[in-house]
């Protein structure tokens, strides 16, 4: 067997374990995209960065298998061999890019729902707080209004004091004024000669008068007594 020989079969035995080992740190890394966080984590970051070293180191190895067919006539079935390799190369880099994207809208779509329903948590809060502040202004509308009330009865009680107290000073000031006039008419009426005798004789003759009709009424009613 040649040194050719043995070199593509070197080369070629490098590129399967490289596939093998491309495939299951594929099968990992498609676990992220099952169960993905919010957040990539170290495990998810360092999977990646080797499939992405992987993925080169093969890029090298089926180039150094592709200058075989440049430099040498190899036979159809290691030809079929090579294009098998550049085939299985370039699935696995849809598959890998496939994956990554499916890791992305998987988060995308989780830290959407988390942002919603952040966004119904905060508006539930603002609610409440609205309220509490709604209830508290409430309460203190009340109690102002109720010490609205209060003042305004205390100054209607207030004027209604004041009304009296005014009346009964009036009344206060008119029997003043009315003892005053009285004393004076007094004092007129004994500086006048003779005003005490006339009244003494209007008084007399009022009494009298009295007499005289409270008698004719007695006789009046005797006589309708009798008679009825």
């Amino acid at each position: 067997m040649s040194s050719t020989t043995l070199t593509f079969v070197g080369v070629r035995s490098q590129a399967l374990a490289f596939e093998n080992q491309t495939l299951k740190l594929l099968t990992s890394y498609s676990s992220f995209a099952q169960s993905p966080t919010a957040h990539p984590t170290q495990k998810e970051l360092a999977l990646e960065k080797e499939i992405a070293n992987l993925l080169k180191q093969r890029d090298a190895t089926v180039e150094n298998l592709n200058n075989f067919e440049k430099f040498e006539n190899l036979v159809p079935s290691r030809s079929q061999q090579l294009q098998r390799h550049n085939e299985v190369l370039q699935e696995n880099y849809r598959d890998f890019n496939n994956i990554k994207l499916s890791i992305k809208q998987e988060r995308e779509r989780i830290n959407l729902l988390i942002s919603v329903r952040s966004d119904i948590e905060a508006h539930k809060r603002r609610n409440n707080d609205t309220s509490s502040n709604q209830f508290l202004n409430d309460e203190n509308d009340y109690i102002n209004n109720e010490r609205e009330r209060a003042d305004n009865a205390n100054s209607i009680a207030d004027r209604l004091l004041a009304q009296a107290y005014e009346t009964r000073s009036e009344f206060q000031r008119q029997r003043s004024v009315l003892s005053g006039v009285n004393k004076k008419m007094f004092s007129v009426l004994s500086t006048i000669p003779g005003i005490n005798v006339l009244l003494g004789k209007i008084n007399t003759r009022r009494k009298r008068d009295a007499i005289i009709i409270a008698s004719l009424i007695s006789v009046c009613i005797i006589l309708i007594w009798l008679t009825s």
